[in-house]
């Protein structure tokens, strides 16, 4: 039984919410659960030209995009969390440290022998500590 679930999103890929949203909208109805949304901000590195608040109001900006997601889909009561650093840590990171005890991930397309399965969504399956569900595209 799932009383938190965890709903990875990437406000500029549609996959990665579209099927999945829905079908963790319906596992929290089902199991009673908060469902949470996630997204995650790659680590911008710092280089020597860049100035040193590169990237500030990126969390920001993020959070409203997701946000904007979640209302036009009726699920503006999902809390959202950014994140920023490698995307499958942070997933993780966010998920054991919160006790979600499910992720709801979309699946990506990806190139032979993946298909599927990016490196990012192996990763989450294979070191969760928690169930994980595969929504595939």
């Amino acid at each position: 039984m799932a009383t938190k679930i965890l709903l990875p999103m990437d406000h500029t890929d549609d996959r990665s919410w579209k099927k999945a949203l829905p079908i963790a909208l319906e596992q929290a109805r089902f199991y009673g659960a908060e469902l949470h949304a996630v997204s995650v901000i790659p680590e911008i590195i710092q280089l020597p030209n860049l100035p040193a608040n590169y990237g500030a109001g990126a969390k920001d900006h993020v959070g409203k995009a997701v946000q904007a997601i979640l209302d036009h889909n009726s699920a503006s009561d999902v809390p959202v969390h950014i994140e920023e650093g490698s995307v499958y840590r942070e997933i993780l990171k966010l998920a054991h440290k919160d006790g979600f005890d499910m992720i709801v991930i979309a699946s990506a397309k990806g190139d032979f022998p993946n298909y599927e399965i990016g490196p990012n969504l192996a990763r989450v399956v294979r070191n969760a500590h928690c169930t994980v569900m595969v929504v595939r595209d």
